[in-house]
C-alpha cells in the first residue's frame, strides 16, 4: 500500500491494523528496510491497533517519511483509484463515485467537474430515466478513458 493511501485512510478514519501490515510489506518490497518495519510484518492476528500504529509511527520516523497533508492524500488517494480504474474495469463505477466525492470534499476544482458529470451520468443509467440510453460497457470505456487521462495529464 503507497504511503500516502494509508494517510488518506487515515485521516478518513478508515484505517485498520492490517492496512499497517500491507503497508509495512510494500515497504519492505520496495527496498526500504528499518526494526519498526520488521517488527510490523511480524505481527499476526488478533491485531492490537495501538500497538501496530506504534510501530507504524516507529518506522515512519525511522524512515525519515513526511507525513503528507489531508488534501495532499487525498491526491494520492484519487491517483490510487484511477490505477484501480485502469487495471480492472469493474471497479470503475464505484471509483468514480468515490473519485466524485473526494475532489467535491477536497475541493480539487481541477477535476471535480468531469467527475460530477461521470457521477449524473452513473446516476441516470442506474436510477434516471436514462434519456440518453447509456449502456453499462459505454460508461465504463468513458470512465476509463478518463482515467487514463487524467493519470496521463494531471498531478494527482
Amino acid at each position: 500500500m503507497d504511503t500516502g493511501v494509508l494517510f488518506y485512510k487515515i485521516f478518513e478514519k478508515k484505517v485498520v491494523a492490517a492496512d499497517y501490515i500491507e503497508w509495512a510489506f510494500c515497504m519492505l518490497q520496495n527496498g526500504r528496510s528499518t526494526t519498526s518495519l520488521n517488527v510490523l510484518v511480524s505481527l499476526r492476528k488478533p491485531l492490537n491497533i495501538f500497538e501496530v500504529e506504534d510501530y507504524f509511527n516507529k518506522a515512519i520516523k525511522e524512515l525519515n517519511i513526511a507525513r503528507p497533508t489531508y488534501v495532499e492524500s487525498a491526491r494520492y488517494y484519487v491517483r490510487y483509484l484511477l490505477r484501480e480504474i485502469v487495471e480492472d474495469s469493474t471497479k470503475a463505477m464505484h471509483n468514480a463515485y468515490d473519485i466524485y466525492n473526494i475532489t467535491r470534499e477536497h475541493s480539487l476544482e481541477e477535476e471535480h467537474e468531469r467527475w460530477y458529470e461521470i457521477s449524473e451520468m452513473i446516476d441516470d443509467m442506474l436510477y434516471g430515466d436514462n434519456k440518453n440510453n447509456i449502456m453499462r460497457t459505454d460508461l465504463i470505456e468513458v470512465i476509463v478513458l478518463e482515467a487514463e487521462r487524467q493519470l496521463k495529464t494531471t498531478h494527482f
